[in-house]
């Protein structure tokens, strides 16, 4: 690759991976959802989903308008066409991705494997909002209001995602997560304990 001289070089770098990211996610996400048990949890899932798949299309806007503005300026597309075009792989979002594979693979109950899909999602949200906080600022820099914009409207859907996760960790799962264990035999005892209907 051809050697970085501006900070525009980066917003573009950082762009494709993001770009990267969010097909890596949405790629991943149909697992997840069939693997958590509580409703809302799949469901926020699968909204998310829908999200992610919104954000791409933002981000390939981003793409189209930072490579049309180049053209504008006449200036040597040179680095930033080997940008959009060598396949650029997000590599944090693929080891991350690859935690939550390796996660759901283990022996759980349904309460723990949901609590379990909660925490990866969030380290991949918080990835998120790092790398989009960030192309944000230098969009800004660079005065690139319309791209600051979009990258903005993602940014605060990351924030809205992580903070709905963190509602349902607290309100409900983590609990069922932690009783877990500790339902299991008590409701054994007292279904031993209990009279059946046919020695009444």
């Amino acid at each position: 690759m051809d050697k970085m001289n501006h900070l525009k070089d980066l917003l573009l770098f950082d762009v494709q991976h993001l770009y990267s990211a969010e097909e890596q996610i949405i790629s991943a996400l149909p697992a997840m959802i069939g693997k958590a048990n509580n409703p809302q949890l799949r469901q926020a899932l699968e909204e998310h989903l829908h999200v992610t798949e919104q954000q791409r299309e933002r981000l390939s806007k981003v793409k189209q308008m930072l490579g049309s503005q180049e053209n504008e300026n006449n200036k040597s597309l040179g680095i930033f066409s080997e940008l959009f075009n060598s396949g650029t792989k997000s590599k944090g979002i693929e080891g991350l991705i690859s935690e939550v594979e390796k996660v759901m693979g283990i022996d759980m109950s349904p309460e723990v494997m949901d609590a379990a899909i909660i925490g990866c999602c969030q380290k991949i949200e918080h990835y998120e909002i790092c790398g989009y906080g960030t192309a944000r600022t230098y969009a800004e820099q660079l005065g690139l209001i319309d791209v600051a914009q979009l990258l903005q409207q993602t940014l605060i859907e990351e924030h809205d995602a992580d903070e709905r996760l963190t509602s349902m960790a607290i309100g409900n799962i983590n609990l069922q997560a932690e009783m877990g264990a500790d339902m299991e035999p008590a409701q054994e005892q007292y279904r031993n304990s209990t009279p059946s209907n046919s020695n009444m």
